[in-house]
């Protein structure tokens, strides 16, 4: 479906419309009976319909008006139609599939190593995910942090912004995701002193726990919100090299760190793969965030949802292999290697691992992570997830571990 301009309204619509395909798709199926149905802009105004109608309790007055051309006979259909009558006979997996607008691919996917139930929480928690948090970017003013930290939270509290505070993650804060708006028109949000951050790429940090002495690789860095919460980690000091394989996302990730005050990140574009380092055993810590099928992320990202099948996943799982394979050969002897994926996947985490656990001895992670799927009736060691319905965060697979002398 395409977007007629690119307006804040129309990008709105269009990304929940997408978020909610599979089940959009079978409304329209449903209640169309014309031949002009394939017409790309009456298939556009249906699915907007649609929209407006089921999730916004729009009423066809309200309709009429917003598009004036709409098929009368389109909207009592829309009225009129049952949704036990629509999946009498569908089996559980393809009533969570159309009802929530998630692949039958996915699903099928992980109830291998998931329950039906669990599985159908985290997917209901990430498409109805209401919380955003935000992270305290104390290099603006490292001498006065505690200080500068007190003083927005009394202004978000004077501006009726609600927060709470993280009981894992330090300087972060949950807020309704319906008050996003009002926190990117703050002061302190436009010069750099909150960010808006996941709480499971600032765990992946949390887990790498850089020191300020030490050199660092982020091998695939862009746009760089974690990269920038290694370098708050490390006071501004010591060494981080930052690569990424697409120029646009480094101009991108440039951007970010100059806004945020980060001055001890040098970035690189390239191929991490083959990384542009003279010798091999460089860096103390890698942080390898390896790019994935991204289904732990569909609340932010629902155009995912259906680049989920099994060729996405081959391409993406040989990718990691081979920068995995590139991380061990960069890291010192008794180096510290994390990995972490967006992806709800054991192919995109446990798998990998286990090609490589000979050469590396797993590390304790935070005490508040969930254990990772078990594989041959044993959970991998140095290994963990979170997912959204447990931790309220994006679905993410994180190892840590430190690297095997020869």
């Amino acid at each position: 479906m395409k977007t007629f301009g690119y307006s804040p309204k129309t990008i709105h619509y269009y990304y929940e419309i997408v978020r909610f395909w599979n089940k959009i798709n079978f409304l329209v199926n449903r209640t169309s009976f014309d031949s002009t149905l394939h017409s790309e802009i009456k298939l556009a105004k249906k699915f907007y319909v649609i929209y407006r109608i089921f999730w916004e309790k729009a009423s066809n007055e309200t309709i009429l008006r917003e598009l004036k051309t709409v098929d009368k006979i389109f909207l009592k259909n829309i009225r009129q139609f049952s949704w036990k009558k629509a999946l009498a006979g569908k089996n559980e997996i393809e009533k969570l599939s159309i009802c929530e607008g998630i692949p039958t691919f996915m699903i099928n996917h992980l109830l291998p190593v998931m329950n039906f139930e669990f599985l159908k929480d985290n997917i209901k928690y990430m498409d109805n995910d209401g919380i955003a948090y935000l992270r305290f970017n104390i290099l603006k003013r490292e001498d006065q942090q505690k200080k500068i930290f007190s003083q927005i939270k009394n202004e978000l509290k004077e501006k009726k912004i609600r927060f709470n505070e993280d009981n894992q993650i330090p300087y972060m804060i949950a807020i309704p995701r319906t008050m996003r708006s009002k926190v990117i028109k703050d002061y302190w949000y436009q010069k750099g002193y909150l960010m808006f951050q996941n709480k499971a790429s600032a765990a992946v940090v949390q887990t790498l726990a850089p020191k300020p002495q030490e050199v660092i690789c982020d091998m695939c860095a862009a746009p760089g919100s974690k990269t920038s919460l290694i370098a708050q980690s490390m006071n501004n000091k010591g060494h981080i090299i930052a690569g990424d394989f697409m120029s646009s996302r480094i101009k991108v990730m440039r951007t970010l760190l100059t806004h945020l005050n980060v001055l001890n990140t040098h970035m690189i574009n390239t191929d991490s793969i083959k990384f542009p380092v003279r010798f091999n055993n460089s860096f103390d810590r890698i942080l390898l965030d390896a790019p994935c099928t991204g289904n732990g992320t569909f609340s932010a990202n629902p155009e995912l949802k259906w680049r989920q099948n099994s060729q996405f996943l081959h391409q993406c799982t040989l990718l990691q292999e081979k920068l995995f394979e590139s991380a061990i050969n960069l890291l010192k002897h008794d180096g510290i290697l994390v990995y972490s994926t967006c992806s709800l996947y054991p192919e995109e985490g446990e798998y990998i691992i286990s090609k490589f656990i000979d050469r590396l001895e797993p590390l304790d992670l935070p005490h508040w992570f969930s254990p990772s799927y078990t594989l041959n009736h044993s959970i991998l060691p140095g290994t963990g997830r979170l997912f959204p319905s447990i931790h309220h965060t994006q679905g993410f697979f994180i190892g840590k571990f430190k690297k095997k002398e020869k």
